[in-house]
């Protein structure tokens, strides 16, 4: 412990502060407790400073994504076809299966005052008056004009960012390796698998645009840089980048323009 940088709930809160975080707002948190160093209390003392600095007023929503798949090994045909991998959707309880996304939401959800949406395998928590909202999607937090907090990671986890594809045209040369052939749709219903076809964007790329523009605040806590950006910015911003150059963020594409 002597040469790991300690961290309490007031640092965390103070931190939050700086960033720009206010009682009242509405915040969509990622995270990774270990990038902080050694926090005093742990995942549960995260959630109280996330907690306090939005007051009873406003609410936090983190991604709880679930366990409950399984994966399965791909067919040599599959991979040819260009799937990446697949896993069968398994029964799914909101108030039992633990989440894959970190120790800070998995403890998030848990608690009892929390709400968990039903997404089968993507489902959001939320404390707050607006819980049973933010729950419901991504698209809430940025109807209600949320931000989006970063603890200690950056924007190549936020997956709020999939809202910029809405309405955004890729070229053809992107969307023929993210199109998944009839044969493989057929065989792998949404509704029971999992499957990875095609580029997945690299969202950490706009790391350097959100700072530029000014849309993104920094400050270090222990270890870890807390970031913070308004959604609708974020997404607009990202949607601007979609028209004008997609292939700098779908990697393995631009060579079949």
């Amino acid at each position: 412990m002597a040469d790991r940088t300690v961290v309490i709930k007031r640092d965390l809160v103070r931190g939050l502060r700086e960033v720009g975080i206010r009682e009242g707002d509405a915040i969509g948190v990622h995270s990774s407790l270990s990038k902080f160093g050694h926090v005093e209390g742990g995942a549960e003392a995260v959630g109280d400073a996330l907690l306090e600095a939005v007051g009873p007023t406003g609410s936090v929503v983190v991604p709880a994504y679930s366990k409950n798949v399984e994966r399965v090994e791909r067919t040599p045909e599959e991979k040819a076809l260009g799937m990446t991998w697949k896993s069968r959707i398994l029964p799914f309880d909101p108030k039992s299966h633990g989440c894959w996304t970190g120790k800070i939401p998995d403890a998030f959800w848990r608690r009892p005052e929390a709400v968990r949406g039903a997404d089968p395998t993507h489902s959001l928590a939320a404390i707050g008056p607006r819980a049973e909202q933010l729950v419901k999607g991504w698209h809430a937090l940025r109807d209600l004009d949320g931000q989006i907090v970063l603890l200690g990671i950056t924007l190549s986890c936020c997956s709020s960012m999939h809202l910029a594809e809405d309405g955004i045209e890729l070229p053809h040369y992107i969307t023929s390796k993210m199109t998944m052939p009839k044969e493989l749709r057929e065989k792998y219903p949404e509704d029971q698998w999992e499957t990875g076809y095609g580029p997945y964007p690299d969202f950490g790329l706009m790391e350097g645009p959100c700072q530029e523009k000014g849309i993104m605040t920094l400050v270090r806590v222990g270890d870890a840089v807390v970031r913070r950006v308004r959604l609708r910015e974020l997404i607009a911003l990202y949607a601007d980048y979609l028209r004008g150059s997609p292939e700098i963020f779908y990697h393995g594409c631009v060579d079949l323009e």
